[in-house]
């Protein structure tokens, strides 16, 4: 094995910790829980420098979700001494003797789990498990992974998000009640405290929407209160409306405009989109709304890395539209301003997507506020008051593994589905005042929002989940409510704020994973 250089690249407070807990730590797995941006990818890198300086391990394995990934923990680690082979084949088994280690993904380890087993026998191996959670997306993922890393000396398991597996239990988690228990847990609250990650805000937009189902028109704002599936229709109507998400690419675009003219000329901004063919439409959008050519990389396109990467480092180009490529994991600090078009509507994947956004910058003016431009869609509108104003606790819910959408794809029957008109029309700025006066002339401060209108919110979210769940399991809403009541301690209307996001966090749990019937 080569030379193992000194450690020579500083690490910020909370890195420092976790290798503290790391070293202390008296079991072979570790759970590190840290916000998106803050650096688990250094202070993963100082464990693996730290085991192979003490010969404690031999060797390295990271296991990551994506191909591109592989190439970026490559290059993360070769920037501080170490390293890893990106390309290593299950043919191959084993890296050659001159890197330290390697990077596969979770599939490949799951193809042929023997391999990977014998590798970790015959040299002492520490194994860093990215995202774990992609291990629940396969039955027979957590088995695989069991057998290629038992006899690993220690499995660094590194997360941007808790999360829960209650189909499908994952190996080498602590779980209480089914939810993932770290061993070290850095939370967005503290990174931005410690001017780790910046401030995000939220404008959110309304607007009249029509389509046509169901033999009739339709025509609602985000405001009104419809059935969830009128609800998605409403959604999916904004996002395939170019006089809808025109507007709203138009108003991001003002921003990221004035933004690079003022703050930060390399500034970028990111798309994210339905599926490849929306990306495209939008993408001609963007072109035709700024004049200039915006990239695209979708997950099956085979040179969707080479985009990123190419994107990350050119900094004339102002856009990137994405499908699934960016959802963790990709580093382009220059990320300032984004547009939420996806139909994708699970918290976790909107963290993720959050995550892109608020990695801090040297030699960029404070507070580095970033933007993400959304429908107010009452789930997403949702998620990101829970982020304004619960950035000071770990998330304790989990949506299902994978990228599910709501309504499927974009191309859809006519005879179902057609939609009509939309008009965007800037509501709110979630999340504003947090942040104002800090660096911006043209913050428009929110107002406090109140108890009432909080637990507004969540009565408006759980009356739409209930529906769900009631018409999924085939359960009736009286029979529903009892469960809930039994399990929070309180009915609706008498309901804490407390109480509500318990009863939420439940029927999203059932929604997505089923009815459990268990206490």
């Amino acid at each position: 094995m080569r030379t193992l250089p000194v450690w020579t690249s500083p690490l910020r407070d909370w890195q420092r910790r976790a290798l503290e807990a790391v070293c202390a730590h008296q079991s072979a797995d570790f759970l590190a829980m840290a916000t998106p941006a803050a650096g688990k990818t250094r202070f993963a890198l100082r464990v693996a420098h730290e085991f192979l300086g003490s010969q404690s391990a031999s060797r390295v394995l990271v296991v990551c979700p994506t191909s591109h990934l592989r190439a970026q923990w490559a290059n993360a680690a070769g920037k501080m001494g170490l390293q890893l082979d990106p390309a290593l084949t299950n043919e191959q088994a084993v890296e050659a003797s001159d890197y330290h280690g390697a990077v596969v993904t979770y599939q490949q380890v799951c193809l042929a789990p023997e391999i990977f087993q014998r590798a970790c026998r015959a040299k002492k191996t520490l194994v860093i498990l990215d995202e774990l959670h992609h291990a629940g997306d396969g039955k027979n993922w957590g088995k695989a992974l069991r057998t290629a890393f038992e006899p690993a000396v220690f499995r660094l398991i590194l997360s941007g998000t808790p999360f829960r597996s209650d189909n499908n239990p994952i190996p080498f988690i602590r779980y209480e009640h089914g939810e993932s228990r770290a061993d070290f847990a850095y939370s967005y609250s503290e990174a931005i405290q410690d001017g780790v990650c910046r401030p995000i805000v939220f404008p959110s937009y309304e607007g009249e929407l029509t389509w046509f189902s169901e033999g009739r028109e339709h025509t609602a704002t985000f405001e009104d209160g419809l059935t969830f599936d009128r609800q998605r229709e409403r959604l999916k109507t904004a996002l395939l409306q170019e006089s809808w998400l025109g507007s709203v690419i138009a108003d991001a675009h003002a921003q990221l405009t004035q933004l690079r003219k003022e703050e930060q000329a390399d500034a970028g901004g990111l798309i994210v989109s339905m599926d490849q063919d929306h990306a495209r439409w939008v993408a001609e959008l963007v072109g035709r709304i700024t004049g200039g050519k915006a990239a695209v990389a979708v997950s099956d396109d085979p040179t969707a890395s080479g985009v990123i990467e190419e994107f990350a480092g050119h900094k004339n180009q102002q856009w990137l539209v994405a499908v699934n490529m960016v959802s963790e994991g990709v580093d382009i600090p220059r990320l300032r301003v984004g547009v939420y078009g996806t139909n994708v509507l699970t918290e976790m994947y909107f963290r993720q997507v959050v995550g892109r956004f608020v990695r801090i910058q040297e030699g960029v003016p404070n507070p580095q506020r970033a933007w993400l431009y959304l429908p107010k869609d009452p789930v997403l509108a949702h998620y990101a008051r829970q982020i304004k104003t619960e950035r000071d606790h770990v998330l304790e819910d989990i949506m299902p593994a994978g990228q599910r959408d709501l309504f499927g794809r974009v191309t859809v029957s006519v005879n179902e589905y057609r939609p009509l008109m939309a008009v965007a029309r800037m509501d709110s700025v979630i999340g504003e005042e947090e942040v104002k006066g800090e660096g911006s002339a043209t913050a428009v401060a929110e107002p406090p929002v109140s108890l009432h209108e909080r637990k507004q919110d969540l009565r408006d979210l759980h009356r739409l989940l209930v529906g769900t769940v009631a018409r999924n399991s085939g359960i009736d809403h009286r029979r529903l409510n009892a469960e809930l009541i039994a399990r929070t301690g309180s009915r609706v209307d008498q309901a804490t704020v407390e109480q509500l996001q318990k009863r939420v966090q439940l029927l999203q749990r059932w929604k997505d994973q089923g009815y459990d019937g268990k206490r």
